[in-house]
């Protein structure tokens, strides 16, 4: 679901049958940081200093990615996030490796595992150890590569929307 129908959805509902209809969560992603054309088969590496001053200069629209599994793909505890459009969270940045990281979801709880990607993986502000899961919780901050999100609950994401 797209930003644009989350946004009508929580026009129509209530807090309380948005957060029901959309049981998971959700990353939050600052846009207009980076080109989409620049997109190519390597990953490209980034300067921290470069990514905050960019980030200071950027606008404040943002785009709502679902963390869900896509449908068809395999591993059904995991939600692979990377710039391939095989994952099941696509992020079309350079600094994002193809398979950069997956989301574990299970018992209630959801874990943040790097998968060694070449810009890494930061989560409020700490670098994630590649292959070392980090229990997540409602507003993480969440840093892939030079790709900055917050990971947000229905309830909250409604709030944001409205």
């Amino acid at each position: 679901m797209d930003t644009d129908a989350l946004a009508d959805l929580a026009e129509k509902t209530t807090r309380e049958e948005f957060a029901t209809k959309l049981p998971h969560f959700f990353l939050v992603l600052e846009m207009g940081l980076f080109e989409q054309e620049q997109v190519g088969f390597s990953t490209q590496v980034v300067d921290p200093a470069s990514l905050r001053r960019a980030q200071a200069k950027a606008p404040k629209n943002f785009e709502v990615i679902e963390v869900i599994k896509a449908a068809g793909n395999p591993y059904p505890d995991r939600v692979s996030v990377g710039r391939a459009r095989n994952c099941d969270v696509v992020m079309r940045d350079p600094s994002v490796s193809k398979l950069h990281a997956h989301f574990r979801v299970g018992g209630g709880k959801l874990e943040l595992v790097d998968i060694d990607s070449q810009n890494g993986t930061r989560v409020n502000g700490r670098p994630l150890p590649p292959h070392q899961p980090q229990l997540m919780a409602n507003e993480d901050t969440i840093l892939f590569g030079s790709v900055a999100a917050k990971l947000v609950d229905a309830p909250t994401l409604y709030d944001l929307l409205k």
